[in-house]
């Protein structure tokens, strides 16, 4: 898929909209370098030859446009349209919306210059506009939820599960009458009332986000194909859909949001994707809250862009104005700031996609030709990841040697600032006086985000006495006060709450640990600081710079207590995890519940790169190139830490190559 790689993060997301801002306010100069490009105090690092049209430019345009595909996109490209036909009224720009996936077949096959889409390409379609040498750009311009409805005169439901929809319209339904027969499926307590279903068809963007979100997981629970029922009204049209939804007084339908949300005659339900029943608004659907959202994508052929000045100046013109005024206007929810920077960035970046054998830094670098040896030292938490970093690299860069070692962060730290090591990994950030120590002796650095983790917090799988712990009780066992503690109760005499009276043993990481540094700053530290004690641990522990060491030591003792990082503990034998309640109740730690904060004892990770050592090491730029690029994508999951969001992928890559 030609997706934009990060070469075009070389240049700051900021430059190309800032930019585009000031043409379109009549300033057709060129930012330069160190020139402000706003009122910020931002500093242009580079330049680009990316073209732009400025706004005398438009109304010169002439040309034709021709747009294809989802319905549920089809509203915001019509708006774009209209508001640039205002200052480009030489161009027609005609728009369509068959649905996602007929759309897709016109645009790989070369009848359309943009595809509208309510979800990303498949590889299949991917795969054809390849096959006829179509290359493209793909570009996020909103966020949708799709609507479940019925009709206005229907009182006797008003919110639904995934179970209930998978019971109601899923692959097993097609005997399904009435909404009670939906109860024998996966439905609970649904009325016995006749059932009319409307909904898009499989040409469908919104089909298929219906069926991702909603009807997979279920349908691989029981064995059966992820599909709908085939006994249901499907329509291209989302009018055609809303009308049989108003035609039925028991109806039940799915459309897109920005439809849904003000028809007539119609009403939406509330969905409970498992966290309870939630009504769908622009705010719970930006927020994620709503569980049946999905984004919204333009997809542009980067040769007729190339080849038509109509067609780039509509595209430069739809991700800047058209973002602002056009998703809002007509109900669909609006990307921040940051993602619509990123957006603009991909635009910036069309054709510049990446191979294997090319370092992302957007040189003309054949990785396979490179020759060196580069020294990552650091945490023993985030050297996993760089690890297979490391791995995934020299399969593409086969005369590159990396060297990884993880002794702690702190230690790592001494490394680096000493000049040893190339990179630090690190479980936490740098400190004032690691940072001074690295500028006394003249090493510039740049730190670049990886990954987030959690603090597991463990006892032997023999220990059924305990399954949840405060941070007052982690305190009380683990504080600076804690010293004579040699059971679980004794700490109720300091911070703890109805610990058993059992033999404690501790286990952790050492003050040369990142994960050290993290528990007691997350832990530990406010309620010291509340108690007029030094922020630190108890002296009489077991410490190790190996997390295999504390897992064993953990797995030693039936009443044992230790932290490591998530990623070592999830899946340790002999031994499990905590729930810990960090003053909202207990929380179990799942990668979910990192990703998301719910987990109280989480943190991020990164690495520290030295600048001087890049610049004169081709392998080392090319390396951490594809560290925030490949690795990031591939790498962080796989060894069992939390992936960054796309929107904190977008800023890394800025941060290294800004």
């Amino acid at each position: 898929m030609n997706t934009p790689r990060s070469s075009v993060w070389r240049i700051l997301s900021m430059v190309l909209m800032l930019a585009l801002v000031a043409v379109a306010c009549g300033d057709s100069g060129d930012v330069t370098d160190g020139e402000s490009a706003s009122d910020e105090s931002s500093t242009i690092q580079g330049s680009t030859e990316q073209t732009t049209t400025t706004s005398a430019d438009l109304s010169d345009l002439e040309g034709e446009i021709f747009i294809s595909g989802s319905s549920t996109v089809e509203p915001i490209s019509v708006r774009v349209a209209e508001l640039f036909e205002e200052v480009a009224p030489g161009v027609f720009v005609d728009v369509e919306g068959p649905g996602t996936g007929d759309g897709f077949k016109k645009f790989c096959s070369g009848e359309t210059d943009i595809s509208d889409a309510s979800r990303q390409i498949k590889d299949a379609e991917a795969q054809e506009c390849a096959a006829a040498g179509i290359e493209f750009t793909e570009i996020l311009v909103g966020i949708d939820g799709i609507g479940v409805m019925t009709s206005e005169n229907n009182s006797a439901i008003e919110c639904v599960t995934f179970g209930d929809l998978y019971g109601l319209i899923g692959p097993e339904s097609d005997g399904v009458t009435s909404w009670a027969d939906a109860n024998n499926i996966t439905g609970v307590n649904l009325p016995d009332a006749p059932l009319t279903i409307f909904g898009p068809g499989e040409e469908s963007g919104t089909y298929d986000s219906f069926i991702e979100i909603v009807i997979e997981d279920i349908a691989e629970e029981r064995g059966q194909e992820a599909s709908t029922r085939s006994t249901y009204s499907p329509s291209a049209d989302d009018n055609v859909i809303l009308s049989g939804i108003q035609s039925s007084d028991t109806s039940l339908g799915w459309v897109g949001f920005a439809f849904a949300a003000n028809a007539e005659g119609s009403r939406l339900l509330q969905v409970d994707g498992g966290d309870g029943c939630v009504e769908a608004t622009a705010a719970t659907i930006a927020s994620n809250e709503y569980p049946i959202s999905r984004n919204l994508y333009i997809y542009v052929n980067n040769a007729k862009a190339a080849a038509n000045p109509a067609l780039a100046g509509f595209v430069d013109f739809y991700t800047t104005t058209g973002l602002i005024d056009a998703v809002s206007q007509v109900g669909y929810v609006q990307l921040a700031s940051a993602a619509m920077a990123e957006t603009q960035a991909a635009w910036a970046a069309r054709g510049a996609d990446v191979t294997a054998n090319e370092s992302a830094s957007g040189s003309d670098i054949d990785l396979s030709d490179l020759e060196g040896e580069i020294f990552i030292s650091g945490s023993s938490t985030v050297e996993p990841i760089s690890v297979r970093v490391a791995e995934l690299f020299e399969e593409v860069a086969p005369g590159v040697f990396v060297d990884v070692e993880g002794p702690g962060t702190g230690d790592g730290f001494k490394k680096f600032c000493s000049g040893e090591t190339d990179i630090s990994d690190a479980s936490r950030q740098i400190k004032d006086a690691e940072a001074q120590e690295c500028a006394a002796a003249g090493i510039e650095f740049t730190e670049i985000l990886v990954g987030i983790d959690g603090i597991g917090v463990m006892t032997s799988e023999n220990n059924s006495a305990i399954e949840c712990v405060t941070f007052g009780d982690l305190y009380g066992l683990i504080g600076p006060e804690s010293d004579g503690v040699t059971s679980w109760a004794d700490a109720n005499n300091i911070t703890g709450v109805n610990l058993p009276d059992a033999p404690l043993t501790i286990f952790g990481p050492g003050e040369e640990s990142g994960t050290y540094d993290s528990f007691i700053e997350i832990v530990i530290e406010d309620i010291a600081e509340e108690r007029g004690q030094e922020a630190s641990t108890r002296s009489t522990y077991s410490p190790s710079a190996d997390d295999n060491v504390i897992l064993s030591g953990i797995q030693s003792s039936d009443t044992s207590l230790g932290w490591v990082g998530f990623a070592f503990a999830a899946n340790a034998e002999g031994s499990r995890l905590l729930q810990v309640d960090g003053g909202d109740g207990c929380v179990e730690a799942t990668a979910a519940t990192i990703a998301s904060n719910e987990y109280p004892i989480s943190r991020n990770l990164y690495i520290y790169v030295n600048n001087a050592k890049a610049a004169a090491n081709p392998a080392l730029t090319a390396f951490v190139d594809y560290y925030v690029t490949n690795g990031l994508n591939e790498a962080v999951a796989s060894v069992g830490y939390v992936e960054l969001a796309d929107t904190a992928k977008a800023e890394v890559a800025t941060a290294w190559q800004g």
